[in-house]
């Protein structure tokens, strides 16, 4: 797969380090790095792509000191996997004895393509990240609350932040108990209750970013 998925990169002025990409924008870093499973074998491979959007700023006013010179996918602010901008849903590229080599490579070659490099195209700044999160369902499920109260700031949508905000720490206030069933081979069911606890840690966290930013928290 190298002789497709490399020279789309390359074509596409991302830099490569292993099976990870970057490409810098003026405000984001674009990511995407290939992720073999861990299942792999000699009669089966399968592989998937992930995307993230990394924002330094954002980074370092978390509390991270140094922005890494390269960013891995697990950095970014924004994640997804390609078989979601493909498909809605996860997708995994396998290679067997069911699977011819040729189909996997033109299956490839029109994934990257006709999805993933519109997709790229189309996300180069903080403002294109703001509609992912209002308009992508999987984006917005996926997206850590204070990453997307953070870009709705750098946009200047303080209501949008606002709201979020005070959502958001509400939410870590009053925090739901996990319960998990299980059901055994006799038919018996047992149902377990995590207690939930208040992450104190979090909380200062949002009340920090209110305070920079002029946001009136409702506690």
């Amino acid at each position: 797969m190298k002789n497709i998925v490399y020279p789309f990169f390359k074509e596409l002025e991302f830099k490569k380090n292993g099976n990870v990409f970057n490409k810098k924008t003026d405000e984001l870093t674009q990511v995407v790095n290939i992720q073999k499973s861990r299942w792999n074998h000699q009669d089966n491979v399968s592989f998937t792509f992930n995307i993230g959007f990394f924002v330094a700023k954002i980074y370092t006013e978390n509390g991270n000191n140094e922005v890494p010179k390269f960013i891995r996918e697990y950095d970014c602010q924004i994640r997804i996997r390609l078989g979601q901008v493909v498909k809605g849903n996860d997708y995994w590229y396998e290679l067997n004895n069911n699977i011819k080599k040729e189909s996997l490579q033109m299956e490839i070659h029109s994934h990257l393509n006709n999805y993933l490099k519109p997709f790229l195209e189309t996300n180069t700044d903080l403002i294109s990240l703001k509609d992912l999160i209002l308009n992508d369902e999987n984006i917005n499920l996926t997206t850590g609350e204070i990453s997307k109260i953070q870009i709705f700031i750098k946009v200047g949508e303080m209501e949008k932040a606002k709201t979020l905000l005070n959502k958001a720490y509400s939410n870590a206030l009053n925090p739901e108990d996990y319960v998990s069933k299980t059901v055994y081979p006799d038919g018996t069911e047992e149902i377990q209750t995590s207690k939930a606890k208040i992450n104190t840690e979090y909380i200062e966290r949002l009340k920090k970013i209110g305070k920079e930013n002029n946001i009136i928290i409702n506690y």
